[in-house]
């Protein structure tokens, strides 16, 4: 069997049935490559193409075009599976928030679990630098919602915020005269930053724009967003049949769960999902 991981990030299996694809190299298994191009391999290679929370990154064209090139890549009876963002569940979400502190005005928790909601649906879409106002809700003291903010984001959400206590409690413990000064920057790293001023100037160009440019164009951001409804009419138009809402934990792969990729130990990866399979 040959399965197909797209997107990976550092979520893969480096098993030998297994090709991983991101647009950088996050580990000895993973080839790097710029899916915007396409799928870099042969029609009917893979009895199953997999991508996790990447078909929001790309633009509702874009994103059709990326469903037509892993059937195209799919053998017949080969399963794709898609895991993106809910947008259903997202939005019944919110307003459970927001009829809640409606009915709880004074209530600090209710008022908190309004306000990640709304952080939550705009800033993965608006924000203009890396982690948005969503790193910044994670980066405070004290989190007085946080169970309800993990129930929405899952381990991943966790695990910034267990970093984030981390390096505070290092930084209180450091002796001021132990600081070590950072490196100072390469002579390379010197002249490109003055020729990229000296362009900057030279060619007019509003230095803010250009960096939010950049960044939004770097593939953090989201630009789409999926039910239940529109993901299945997606599949169905671009040849797929026999569509499924799944689980982490369920698949029309039978070992699928033994990869841990969606979850380990009953416990998924990104709780915030929308699982579904078709068949080729």
């Amino acid at each position: 069997m040959k399965y197909l991981n797209l997107g990976c990030g550092v979520h893969y299996s480096a098993e030998k049935e297994w090709t991983n694809i991101d647009f950088h190299k996050t580990g000895e298994s993973v080839i790097a490559y710029n899916l915007l191009k396409g799928i870099p391999f042969e029609d009917r290679s893979f009895d199953l193409v997999y991508h996790s929370h990447v078909l929001e990154h790309f633009s509702k064209d874009d994103g059709e075009k990326m469903i037509t090139e892993c059937l195209r890549v799919l053998k017949p009876g080969g399963t794709i599976r898609v895991v993106v963002p809910d947008l259903e569940r997202i939005a019944a979400d919110y307003l459970k928030s927001l009829n809640e502190a409606l009915t709880n005005s004074t209530d600090e928790v209710c008022k908190a679990n309004h306000e990640w909601m709304i952080i939550e649906m705009y800033d993965q879409f608006t924000r203009s630098q890396s982690g948005g106002n969503m790193g910044k809700y994670l980066y405070q003291d004290v989190i007085i919602n946080e169970d309800f903010v993990f129930n929405r984001i899952g381990e991943e959400g966790k695990s910034i915020r267990t970093q984030f206590i981390a390096s505070k409690k290092m930084q209180a413990i450091e002796e001021p005269g132990n600081v070590k000064k950072g490196k100072s920057q390469s002579i390379r790293a010197r002249l490109k930053d003055k020729i990229n001023k000296y362009l900057i100037k030279k060619l007019e160009i509003d230095e803010t724009a250009l960096r939010l440019g950049k960044f939004r164009l770097g593939g953090e951001v989201h630009q789409w967003m999926y039910d239940r409804y529109s993901i299945s009419n997606l599949l169905l138009s671009k040849g797929g049949k026999n569509i499924k809402i799944r689980d982490a934990f369920t698949s029309y792969i039978d070992n699928w769960a033994d990869y841990n990729i969606d979850g380990s130990q009953n416990i998924v990866r990104k709780p915030d999902s929308l699982f579904i399979e078709a068949v080729k």
